[in-house]
Parts: structure tokens; C-alpha cells; sequence
């Protein structure tokens, strides 16, 4: 057998040999009639095409189909401008201080006016930071008045939210979840327990791998958090890449080899600050992963080994269905903006309370994403990966540096391990 991996639809397969080979040389004769449909179903066979700027053609419409539908709204909201943690990797400044009555009417207008609008059929809610649950009041406030709407207009209604997790309990999942419409919640543990607490240290001191840990333990027990998911993101660079794989043991001992959690691995890099001194090479990162990917498969750990999507909205910076709404009282199109010095300076799109709360965000930096790639902006325009990566991140490209995903890198090691996961074996030279 061989491995297929259709990037149109981001579908795996396995072939015979020989129908592989002839796929391999662009040959459709001689493939079973039955094979060659099914190869049509997941569009690793299509109707012939004058060049590969028709194929490009084909992505790219369906990328601006979706990053125009103005029917599925998101919305990125800010809490609050304080993080009780202090990071050396991360690129935002934190400061103490509430946020203005003045501040949350203007995102609760916005939020509301998508919602009530005539033509929006679901909007998803992501508390992003700082830390979010800082802002935990602001957050079942604001809620409680969207969740309201939502029912009341028929509008599907989903929330998330991207924590540190020290201060989560039991008791505020169950509340977040139940009411607050929150159902998966990314979490970041940067390896075992003296490993996190260095790399992530709080800003008072103490420690928070076990707390976290136990809460996450106990979350996965509690019955009312079953439709709940947690995502379990490591950022890597050098002062952790060695630890790892200790990490990954020690989350299977605790538990977490469980349906309700997924393993997020990801290297380090700038958020507009100069990590250079901690980056990973991207390609010494994805060998290191695929090892990783390998010891997390033999621990029953889930993770994502290949794309198993196509990418259809990249990001909130290249669809104004998606806005981000900082604590500063600024809105933004990318999400590695709020709180980064040098961007709130330039004030973002403009302040919330001062846009017309029914009309799309202003255009940002990135809407024209879909455009530069078509005009070969970057090597995205030819590469087979854009399908399912769809350039990975814009502002990155824009800032000089490659955003392409470990996986380009290691896309045999992949298939072998995506191989040996469905119980196939090597077969013979």
C-alpha cells in the first residue's frame, strides 16, 4: 500500500502500489473504476486544469468564500491588561488596573449588534489575554448578556477560552461552561512541574504545575464538564526542548491520555519581542516533534499529526467576520497585536466605542493575505501544503521570517508514524 494525502481536503488515504505509482507519474489508466471515484470524492483527482495557477485559483476562492461570510462572526475579547504570570518568551505588557464601564459597554454593543444582525447564524466568543480570568466578573457579565441574545434571536452561540489555568477551580468550569457557553478551554504547561514553574514563572513566585494539573485531573472526572475540551499547548525553545518528553510521561501518569484532551506542541517565536537567543530552527523543531509525536501515540496521549481540515478562515487577520477587541479599548485584526507595545501605539483599526457598532471592523494589515499569496507573494503560492496551512500566519511572512509549519519538514516521518498508528508495516525494498 501507499499513503495519499489529498491538501485540498486534507484527506488520508491508502492506495495500492501500483495505483500509487501511476498516481505518482500522473497516470489515471489502469486504476480500479471504484478506487479512481472515491480518489475523486477527496479530490486527489480533479478535472483537468490549464496550469497550477487554476488550482490555486480553486483554494484561494474557497479561502475568500469563507473569510467573507459575514453569517459566522467571531469575536476576540480582552478582560482585562494584567497577567499574573511573567513570562520571558511572551511579547505583551501587562499593567494592573480595571477596565471602564465606558470600555465593556462599547465590546458588549458590538458583540450584541453581530449577533442581532439579520443574517448571522452563529458567533463564537474566545477570551484571549493577559490572562482572562482576571477579568473572570467581566467575563460572566458580558456573557450572560450574549448567551441571552443568542437564545433569543435562535443564534448558535460558542465561547472559548485561552488561560494559564492557575486561576481556574472546579466550581468556575462548571460556571463557565454551564453558563458562560465556554466548551474547550487552551491551557499552557511548558513541561514537568520544575520545568513549567521556571519557565512560566508567577509574578509573586510559587509554583503552579500541580495545582493546574490537579484541577485539569479532577475536571476530566466531573460529569457536568463532559462535553468540555481542553487543549494542552507546550511552548518550546531551548531552555525546555530537552525536558519534553519527561513532560509527556508525566501527563500520561497523571491522566491525560483521555478523549477530552488534546496535546498542542509548538515552538517558540516573536510576538513583535526578539526571542532569536531561545527560537528553535523550525526544521530541527519538527524532527524533534514527529519523536515526540511518536512517544505520545505509545502513551495513548491524542494529538494531531497532519492537518485533517482544510483551511478555510486562516486567521482574524484576513476576514472581517473576525475582530479583536484589547483591553486598551483599541480594535485589531491579529491577535498578536493587543497589548504589544508598538502596535497599541499605533492605535490598532481605531477605538471600539468609536466604530459603528452594526458595520464590519475597518480593513486591516492582512485582508489582503488572499491577494498577495495569488500574486506570489511569498512561496505559498506553489507550494502543495496551502490548502490546509493556508500561509500559516501573514504577519509573520510580512515581518521577513518563513511561517511555514514544522510538518513541511518532516512530511515522510509523518506518514510513516500515521502508518504505524493504523497498524501497517514496512513493507520490503
Amino acid at each position: 500500500m501507499r499513503i495519499l494525502y489529498a491538501t485540498r481536503t486534507a484527506s488520508m488515504v491508502c492506495v495500492p502500489e501500483e495505483a500509487g505509482l501511476r498516481l505518482a507519474e500522473g497516470r489515471l489508466d489502469g486504476i480500479d473504476p471504484e478506487l479512481l471515484q472515491e480518489l475523486r470524492e477527496i479530490e486527489a483527482v480533479v478535472a483537468d486544469d490549464p496550469g497550477d495557477d487554476a488550482e490555486l485559483g480553486t483554494v484561494l476562492a474557497r479561502q475568500r468564500t469563507a473569510s467573507a461570510d459575514r453569517s459566522r462572526l467571531r469575536y476576540v475579547l480582552l478582560p482585562t491588561t494584567y497577567c499574573n504570570m511573567g513570562c520571558a518568551y511572551c511579547g505583551q505588557e501587562h499593567t494592573r488596573g480595571g477596565l471602564s464601564a465606558r470600555h465593556r459597554d462599547a465590546v458588549a454593543r458590538r458583540v450584541l449588534a453581530g449577533i442581532e444582525a439579520p443574517g448571522t447564524r452563529a458567533v463564537t466568543v474566545s477570551w484571549f489575554g493577559a490572562e482572562p480570568m482576571i477579568g473572570y466578573p467581566m467575563v460572566r457579565d458580558l456573557s450572560a448578556r450574549f448567551t441571552a441574545a443568542a437564545r433569543e434571536r435562535g443564534v448558535e452561540y460558542v465561547a472559548r477560552m485561552v488561560t494559564n489555568g492557575t486561576l481556574l477551580t472546579g466550581e468556575k468550569l462548571r460556571i463557565l461552561h454551564k453558563e458562560c457557553g465556554i466548551v474547550k478551554f487552551d491551557i499552557t504547561l511548558d513541561g514537568p512541574a520544575r520545568i513549567h514553574d521556571a519557565h512560566r514563572p508567577l509574578r509573586k513566585g510559587g509554583k503552579s504545575f500541580d495545582r493546574i494539573t490537579h484541577v485539569l485531573a479532577e475536571a476530566l472526572k466531573d460529569e457536568e464538564l463532559a462535553g468540555v475540551a481542553f487543549v494542552l499547548r507546550t511552548n518550546i525553545d531551548v531552555a525546555n526542548v530537552e525536558w519534553v518528553g519527561e513532560y509527556l510521561d508525566t501527563m500520561a501518569a497523571l491522566g491525560f491520555a483521555d478523549e477530552q484532551v488534546i496535546f498542542n506542541l509548538a515552538p517558540v517565536y516573536s510576538w513583535g519581542n526578539d526571542v532569536s537567543q531561545v527560537e528553535l530552527d523550525r526544521r530541527e523543531y519538527g524532527r524533534h516533534e514527529v519523536e515526540w509525536m511518536r512517544r505520545m501515540h505509545r502513551l495513548g496521549l491524542r494529538f494531531t499529526a497532519l492537518p485533517i481540515a482544510p483551511e478555510e478562515v486562516l486567521c482574524a487577520a484576513v476576514s472581517r467576520s473576525v475582530e479583536i477587541h484589547s483591553s486598551s479599548g483599541a480594535l485589531f485584526s491579529c491577535s498578536e497585536y493587543p497589548l504589544v507595545p508598538q502596535h497599541e501605539a499605533d492605535g490598532g483599526l481605531g477605538p471600539i466605542a468609536s466604530i459603528p457598532v452594526g458595520a464590519p471592523r475597518p480593513a486591516g494589515p492582512f485582508d489582503d493575505w488572499h491577494d498577495a499569496v495569488a500574486a506570489g507573494e511569498t512561496p505559498c503560492h506553489s507550494c502543495y501544503f496551502f490548502p490546509v496551512c493556508g500561509g500559516a500566519c501573514p504577519k509573520q511572512w510580512r515581518e521577513g521570517n518563513a511561517a511555514c509549519p514544522p510538518y513541511k519538514f518532516t512530511l515522510q516521518e509523518r506518514f510513516d508514524l500515521v502508518a504505524e498508528m493504523n497498524g501497517l508495516t514496512p513493507a520490503a525494498c
